[in-house]
């Protein structure tokens, strides 16, 4: 062991007797019964900070073996070189096991990692099911976003997934949670990733196999909710030698009962609908990739993501009309309506990485495909009735809409890091260039002859280039500061053609997107940082067709090809204590605010449902949190945010506001037993009444409750969740619209049981010639 002395840090390389490098063992420096480790990494190099120049004992780990005891002086004013080499202790080493667990929550200085394999909730479902107990995540209606900040872009590996909300949500049930090692919710991205995303960005971490080892894992749940679902799953993954696999598959299957009541406050008329939707949804997920070690500086790899899906809804929607005065009902709208859509998607990865040397430089490439065909059709028919429901003569209306939605999507990145004397420096570019194809044929029914209708059926195509450039460098600053700033420049260009409008519109800009980090450790228990970021949300893809499509005489969706993208800005000062307790005050500022929007007319009572950039706003909030894990046998993560939002509306059909809004939730898992093979797990969460954006939300409340067993040397698996409880999740959420009040109370049939089972197996000791060195599941998966 060569080692080399730094004022109050120590750093050095393990080897054995060979002079080979030991990976995964662990050097512990201790001082007045504290410690500080580190586990080396794949060169046997590692770096110890410590608080102050003193006499420190060291020793060193490996598998489970003390192999290397010494008293080591400290000293800012000597500069040293030793050697050691190991003791008899170190023979044969073929393989390196860690077993220590990890956290079951990291704060990095960009980042909180969830660690979903040391949750009981969040296992034994699916993706979706683990970002509801992920902190700082919240999943209201399949819709992820952060808590305060709202909906995010969600990453899969580091990759984005830009598709519509029911389309993610889709993709994340056929991921199933058992294949997730961690979840990094990142507030603040740093430049390397795409400036996409106004509210930060999820990022979903698969897992690898361990070094020389397969294993396997097959497993099934049952749902059930108002109706029954279920699903199965299987897993597969091989590391040995230079070649790593990894093999998943998932299908599921659920119907669900949906309720919503909604009020229309018309100056002369309240309209009152309720809408019952019976909905089923299977969903298969397929995941396929390789690894190989063509060299020891240089790795490739190769990863396939599918996700199919089939979607069906009926529902009869009945708006009854009815006045203010008397109560009386006028009339009633009541139709049937019938749909279904097929989204299906396939992503492609080819990842090369160049390691330059052992100080840690390295070239990372990728290259994606991502491929994404959906149908939808849709028909509906119905009629008005007086007020004794008598149907009104001439006042039938029936149509059929069938959409094809094509998007095909080709990027190329490189990415540098380069470690060196003076800065840790990175950089790189990107391309990205996508193409989006819908067809979209609307037939009307009403003179019982089915008649094209030529208005409202359109081909609209959709291109979009995109150039990156970035870099970024990061720095300490003596003992107690840190920090790191980068700049990534993105062009755009679009073009949307609609081909029934022959209408074209072209963007064409370049943004700037500076981020900062500053860290101040004042002491190994209390630290300060500094964020800021620029970032973008551009709009989605279907926003821009202007097409036209009608579900009843009183309600049309139509796109906006004029949409501009959303720039924010975001501002975030933190206080962390022992890693346990942290506190951060946030600022955002968005430009071009823009979200679908219903506008009501008070004249003909027709409701227009469009994209608009209607708004500037800000807010101002804190959020806080705090990790127990005084006893082995009791993990609590706890913690609320509260904020003051300010629209300012840049249209008349949309008045400006104001309001606060607050939430509070608390996540605990509980060991039952010693040896540890049975668990507790209690989620709640509840939103206090305020205002987000230009709503205001009613109280919510969630609770979910977990238990799991380990049986056969904890090989198989059992966890039984209830989820939703208290049948909390309905908020009454009501706005204001070209001056007419309005409000909706949804249920999601969110309140249910599930029941999962399932079994691992494998071989973690495979035999081999030469030692192999871990991939980055294992080095992670120390403290």
């Amino acid at each position: 062991m060569s080692l080399s002395l730094n004022a109050q840090s120590i750093s050095g390389k393990v080897v054995d007797e060979k002079s080979q490098n030991i990976s995964y063992a662990e050097v512990v420096m201790s001082l007045d019964k504290k410690t500080y480790s580190a586990i080396t990494d794949e060169g046997g190099n590692f770096t110890i900070t410590l608080p102050k120049n003193d006499s420190y004992k060291m020793e060193i780990f490996l598998n489970g073996n003390n192999v290397f005891e010494n008293n080591i002086t400290i000293d800012g004013n000597v500069s040293k070189n030793y050697t050691i080499k190991s003791n008899d202790a170190v023979k044969d080493i073929q393989e390196v096991t860690i077993t220590q667990k990890k956290k079951l929550v990291e704060r990095k200085v960009d980042r909180l990692v969830f660690n979903v394999e040391n949750s009981v909730a969040a296992t034994g479902g699916n993706a979706l099911d683990a970002l509801k107990t992920t902190p700082l995540v919240r999943v209201q209606d399949e819709n992820v976003s952060i808590i305060g900040k709202g909906e995010v872009i969600v990453m899969i590996d580091d990759r984005i997934q830009r598709m519509s909300q029911d389309d993610l949500a889709s993709l994340l049930k056929s991921i199933p949670s058992d294949n997730i090692k961690s979840i990094e919710v990142i507030t603040t991205p740093p430049a390397k990733y795409d400036a996409e995303g106004d509210s930060g960005l999820i990022n979903i971490k698969l897992k690898k196999a361990k070094v020389n080892s397969w294993n396997a894992n097959i497993g099934g749940s049952y749902t059930q909710k108002t109706y029954a679902g279920g699903g199965m799953q299987g897993m597969f993954n091989y590391n040995h030698n230079k070649l790593s696999l990894q093999v998943s598959a998932n299908t599921n299957s659920q119907r669900l009962l949906t309720n919503s009541d909604s009020n229309i406050f018309y100056p002369n008329e309240l309209w009152s609908m309720n809408v019952k939707n019976k909905s089923k949804e299977n969903n298969l997920g397929l995941g396929l990739g390789a690894d190989y070690k063509i060299s020891d500086k240089w790795t490739s790899g190769l990863k396939y993501l599918g996700s199919f899906t089939e979607r069906t809804s009926s529902n009869s929607p009945l708006t009854t009309r009815s006045n203010y005065t008397t109560g009386a009902v006028n009339s009633y709208i009541a139709s049937d309506v019938d749909g279904n859509n097929k989204p299906n998607m396939n992503s492609i990865n080819w990842n090369n990485t160049i390691k330059l040397d052992s100080a840690g430089a390295k070239i990372t490439t990728d290259f994606d495909y991502f491929n994404y065909k959906k149908r939808d059709y849709r028909f509906f028919a119905g009629n008005e009735w007086d007020s004794q429901r008598n149907i009104i003569p001439e006042t039938f209306f029936s149509s059929t809409n069938t959409n094809v939605n094509r998007v095909e999507n080709y990027s190329g990145k490189v990415d540098v890091e380069l470690p060196l004397k003076w800065t840790s420096l990175s950089f790189g570019g990107k391309y990205n260039y996508t193409n989006t194809d819908n067809d979209l044929v609307v037939l009307d029914h009403q003179t019982g002859t089915t008649v094209l209708n030529t208005d409202q059926s359109n081909i609209f195509n959709y291109k979009e280039h995109n150039e990156a450039l970035y870099v970024s460098a990061s720095k300490k600053l003596g003992e107690k500061w840190e920090t790191q700033a980068g700049l990534r420049m993105e062009a755009t260009q679009t073009t949307g053609y609609s081909e029934n409008m022959n209408q074209t519109n072209k963007n064409n800009y370049v943004k700037l997107f500076p981020t900062a980090y500053v860290t101040y450790n004042q002491n190994d228990k209390n630290s300060f940082s500094l964020n800021y970021s620029r970032r973008i949300r551009r709009p989605n893809f279907d926003y821009l067709n202007p097409f036209v499509i009608r579900t009843s005489p009183y309600y049309y969706y139509e796109g906006n090809p004029f949409l501009k993208p959303s720039i924010i800005d975001n501002l975030e000062f933190s206080y962390i204590r022992n890693q346990k307790f942290v506190s951060s005050v946030y600022y955002s500022q968005v430009s071009n605010f823009s979200q679908e929007f219903s506008i009501l007319d008070k004249d003909t009572n027709i409701t227009k449902s469009t994209p608009l950039n209607y708004a500037n706003t800000y807010q101002i909030g804190i959020s806080s949190y705090y990790n127990f894990n005084k006893w082995s046998w009791w993990n609590s993560f706890t913690g609320f945010n509260a904020n003051y939002q300010n629209v300012k509306s840049k249209t008349d059909l949309i008045g400006s506001i104001d309001g606060y809004n607050a939430y509070i939730y608390s996540n605990n898992d509980f060991t039952l037993n010693k040896s540890k093979t049975a668990f507790f797990s209690v989620n709640y969460g509840l939103q206090l009444p305020g205002r987000y954006q230009v709503f205001h939300i009613s109280t919510m409340n969630i609770l979910d409750v977990s238990v799991k067993f380990l049986f056969l040397e904890k090989n198989l698996t059992l966890i039984i969740t209830g989820q939703d409880l208290l049948n909390g999740q309905r908020p009454l959420i009501s706005y204001k619209s070209n001056g007419v009040e309005t409000n909706v109370r949804s249920y999601e049939d969110s309140r249910g049981f599930r029941i999962s089972l399932s079994y691992k197996f494998g071989n973690n000791n495979i035999k081999s010639e030469q030692r192999n060195f871990g991939n980055e599941d294992e080095r992670n998966r120390v403290n």
